[in-house]
């Protein structure tokens, strides 16, 4: 089960816990009319019970969530990666055309004409990452492909008129010998691997 299910079961659990408040307090209206003093009383026993509840309620959201945070994402940070080189001209992108999955890759984005746009597409022709290619300038773009499969790299900004053919097919895959990949062999002191 992944998390977007299991966010959807706690969904209807809430929802149903709600419905099912609100169903005893509209059946509590039926109830006869108790004097003032005894209602205030009964308030005040559930009063503190409600609170303790709520409480605990909303540390066992919080709690529930954490896995959630952007915050988890930092370790990924720490971790070695790939430095590649990438060049946009008009109208192609000079880079390698293959890549490892769950590997962490920095994209060091840069261009010496005009300004371009760095836009990374997953398979299912969705943007997953993207940057600005700009002159004299280096954009960094920290990747890591979920999935092995055909990625492509589309130009993003209007940079004249073959725009439209700017893009790159990537392979991303499985690293190992003969793959012809990239692999974190040797990792040097600053945790980082430079890919020519």
């Amino acid at each position: 089960m992944d998390a977007a299910e299991k966010l959807l079961i706690a969904f209807f659990v809430l929802s149903a816990f709600v419905a099912l408040v609100f169903f005893v307090v509209a059946r509590s209206t039926l109830l006869t009319v108790q004097p003032q003093a005894e209602a205030s009383r009964f308030g005040y026993a559930i009063h503190g019970r409600w609170f303790a509840f709520l409480l605990l309620g909303l540390l066992g959201t919080f709690l529930a969530s954490l896995p959630f945070f952007p915050y988890m994402r930092t370790a990924a940070a720490l971790q070695p990666a790939l430095r590649v080189p990438v060049e946009a001209w008009q109208f192609l992108f000079i880079m390698p055309d293959q890549f490892p999955v769950n590997q962490r890759i920095i994209f060091e984005v840069k261009t010496p004409d005009v300004t371009h746009g760095f836009g990374i597409y997953a398979p299912d022709g969705q943007l997953i990452a993207q940057t600005q290619a700009m002159p004299d300038y280096v954009n960094y773009l920290d990747v890591t492909f979920q999935k092995p499969g055909r990625y492509f790299v589309r130009c993003l900004e209007f940079c004249g008129m073959g725009h439209p053919i700017m893009q790159k097919e990537i392979t991303v895959g499985e690293a190992g010998a003969g793959s012809g990949l990239p692999s974190l062999a040797a990792i040097g002191s600053n945790g980082v691997v430079t890919h020519e």
